[in-house]
């Protein structure tokens, strides 16, 4: 066989995608997903990979991480790699606080160039958009648009670090970004409101882990979240809402669902699903983040609109830094940098947490965590479903595999896990990406530079 017919075969595994589960063999060829066969329909295959017994996925999704922090692309990369993710979507800003000191257009070209050189899977980008950003943006945000950036992100929080965008300027970006067909993310909290507690709590002297949940309450998601859709019907622009963690935030979901405009779409992340604040109080600030873990019942209406359909997309969010650059753990809580790791145990922690204990199906998760973030952002069917002519994103992941989060990731330059010691049952095997093997049983096989920068084309919302 020369090189251009060579075949890999993957036989005698389950194919799971959100719709439906069947036993098939799956044919690469060049990379893409050459043809799907029901079982036991042999081809000749110059390599034949035995599945049987196991799950056949697409390679999973992780559409909200942040690589500015201990960790940048490179290592994260590595990680995701052997947790069964081929496709990551970063943040990305000219935030000094990360590194950046030059403008937008130029942080993405270098983020663009460093993945290229460094990551070990395939990245897609969301551009960042700060105060300083506005003025420019009538111009920037086209620009970008160009190069395949279809998503933007702002926040309507965080004034004292120049993030936040006033409602103005939160209308003015969100008519430009609806004209160019791209979609709008926000972090959604109330500004005033989370500004407004720091302040009282600082002044009364309550600065300690248990007081920072209480400083951002649900309501105050709520109430951006219901200002950032009414902006969003205004502008006619899709919005595309991360990080959601409160009960009262999915009331105003479900109103706007039943509105049916304006086109919009929910993330929440498996630390909203598997976490309570108690952490803030065994851990210290390493459990830090924004918004903060809520409660048992948030929790719990968080799994019911995963399974109902209203979040669209669980992604790891991932931000984390050192111990160190923690310190202290239990004072000064509102000094103290936001963001956790996480991408390493993205999708065994919400496999066990969720499918083995019969919250969501498999196909369900599989549905918001590979088809619809690539549906959102503009990368389907390229990524996100085996189907013939699709990369050969592939993970094998066997339900019987069990395995103890370590305490640190050996990958990573963050040294804790918030899931240290938990035991999992279910884990990757094997990943491919492109048909090329990424991880063997839990040994890296890829090489740095070897992951794409992957332009996004939005698609019609009809068809997400």
């Amino acid at each position: 066989m020369t090189a251009s017919t060579k075949t890999t075969a993957i036989k005698g595994g389950i194919l799971v995608s959100g719709r439906k589960s069947k036993r098939a063999d799956i044919y690469i060829k060049d990379g893409r997903v050459d043809s799907i066969e029901s079982d036991g329909k042999a081809r000749p295959a110059s390599h034949i990979i035995d599945a049987s017994g196991k799950w056949v996925l697409p390679g999973i999704i992780d559409a909200h991480i942040h690589p500015v922090y201990a960790d940048r692309i490179d290592t994260l990369s590595q990680a995701a790699a052997c947790e069964g993710i081929t496709t990551i979507i970063p943040y990305i800003g000219a935030v000094k606080a990360w590194g950046e000191s030059r403008g937008l257009l130029d942080a993405i070209d270098d983020f663009i160039t460093e993945g290229e050189n460094t990551s070990l899977v395939d990245f897609s980008i969301h551009g960042t958009l700060l105060q300083n950003d506005v003025k420019d943006s009538a111009e920037t945000i086209p620009v970008l648009v160009e190069k395949g950036i279809m998503s933007f992100k702002t926040f309507m929080a965080y004034k004292k670090r120049g993030m936040k965008l006033e409602d103005d300027e939160l209308l003015h970006i969100m008519s430009i970004i609806s004209k160019q067909n791209a979609i709008l993310a926000a972090h959604a909290e109330n500004g005033a409101v989370i500004d407004y507690f720091e302040s009282v709590f600082i002044s009364a002297g309550k600065a300690t882990p248990d007081d920072y949940p209480p400083s951002h309450p649900g309501l105050s998601e709520a109430e951006a979240i219901f200002r950032l859709l009414t902006f969003g019907k205004v502008t006619k622009c899709p919005i595309y809402i991360p990080h959601i963690s409160a009960k009262e935030s999915l009331a105003v979901v479900q109103l706007f669902k039943k509105w049916g405009e304006p086109e919009f779409y929910v993330e929440t992340c498996p630390h909203y699903l598997t976490l309570t604040d108690e952490e803030m109080s065994k851990r210290g600030s390493i459990a830090k983040m924004s918004p903060p873990l809520r409660k048992q019942a948030d929790i719990q209406e968080m799994w019911q609109a995963v399974r109902e359909g209203l979040i669209d997309v669980i992604a790891s969010d991932t931000a984390g830094h050192t111990i160190k650059a923690n310190e202290p753990l239990w004072d000064n809580i509102f000094s103290a940098p936001n963001g956790i790791p996480g991408i390493d145990t993205l999708f065994k922690v919400v496999y066990n947490d969720g499918v083995n204990s019969g919250k969501v199906t498999l196909n369900r998760l599989v549905e918001v965590m590979c088809e619809k973030p690539a549906k959102i952002f503009g990368l389907y069917p390229r990524k996100g479903i085996i189907v013939e002519g699709a990369d050969a994103d592939i993970v094998i992941f066997d339900p019987a595999v069990r395995s103890v989060i370590p305490a640190r990731n050996p990958l990573l330059k963050v040294d804790y896990s918030m899931y240290a010691k938990q035991s999992c049952l279910g884990a990757a095997i094997m990943v491919l990406q492109r048909g090329n093997i990424l991880m063997e049983n839990g040994e890296l096989m890829g090489n740095p530079g070897q992951g794409k920068f992957l332009p996004g084309t939005r698609v019609p919302p009809e068809t997400i």
